[in-house]
């Protein structure tokens, strides 16, 4: 499989791209109904990072961060122990893949996209709230185990259906 990791900037992102992003959320389970106008806010915000997996134009991948502190206000409710950081950090939002594409590394490709890009903006370090039960966070957590800061259950995350996630911090500093 071959393609194009692309750091979009947001004027990159017309309104077909965002839809292809929205629907292959929709299809990879990861949302029931999209809220567009909230997407699009992420998606043109110059300060979130958008990393697209094209193959022959099509989008089979994309991750999305956003300054840590900015998702702290979104997310107290769900999770009152998650707190605003004094170092700059990125959360990731979302990860979506093409159900065609996994299980071929592309998550970790992504991720790692991610990480190469917040690197040359000064920021090492991430968070995330991720799935349990898909087993993304126990791949994540082996991934980074040197990074790990911070591993926790979260048994019913209202957000998401009221299922287990697993909030996580990454501190890739002593790596730069």
């Amino acid at each position: 499989m071959t393609g194009i990791f692309k750091v979009l900037s947001p004027d990159e992102i017309g309104p077909e791209l965002m839809r292809v992003i929205l629907q292959l959320g929709v299809e990879s389970g990861m949302w029931q109904a999209p809220d567009v106008e909230y997407f699009e806010t992420r998606l043109r915000n110059p300060s979130n990072i958008n990393v697209v997996y094209f193959v022959d134009g099509k989008v089979l991948g994309h991750i999305l961060a956003r300054p840590h502190n900015d998702a702290v206000q979104d997310y107290c409710e769900e999770d009152p122990l998650m707190k605003v950081s004094d170092t700059p950090m990125y959360y990731v939002e979302h990860l979506v893949v093409d159900r065609a594409v996994r299980g071929r590394s592309l998550s970790t490709v992504l991720i790692l996209k991610l990480i190469d890009e917040a690197k040359k903006r000064g920021v090492y370090r991430f968070s995330n709230h991720c799935r349990a039960i898909n087993g993304l966070s126990d791949i994540v957590a082996r991934k980074f185990n040197e990074n790990l800061q911070v591993i926790r259950r979260i048994d019913s995350y209202c957000d998401c259906n009221n299922e287990p996630f697993d909030y996580l911090e990454i501190d890739f500093a002593a790596k730069a």
